[in-house]
């Protein structure tokens, strides 16, 4: 698959994965601005917003939840090998 292919899959199966987490540093919208992978896919650098809430803890929260997240990307995205997640406020690093 093409980068763009595969970031356009991770950008979708996140958005619904982080919606559905129960934690309470998560906020009811959570956007999912945009995924980079490096060109062996073996990291993904999703950047992300949030409408309200405090974007430290919403990072911490999805931190935390980075082994569940990424066994959701194995799960619905065909790929050799599942990118490692980061997670960064969306505007950091563009």
């Amino acid at each position: 698959m093409k980068p763009e292919q595969v970031q356009a899959q991770l950008t979708r199966v996140l958005s619904e994965a982080i919606a559905g987490l129960r934690d309470p540093r998560v906020p009811m919208i959570v956007t999912v601005e945009r995924v980079a992978v490096t060109p062996d896919y073996g990291l993904a650098r999703v950047y992300v917003s949030a409408m309200s809430g405090e974007m430290d803890e919403l990072l911490d929260a999805l931190r935390g939840a980075r082994g569940h997240l990424q066994r959701q990307v194995a799960e619905h995205v065909r790929m050799r090998r599942t990118p490692t997640l980061e997670f960064y406020a969306a505007g950091d690093g563009w």
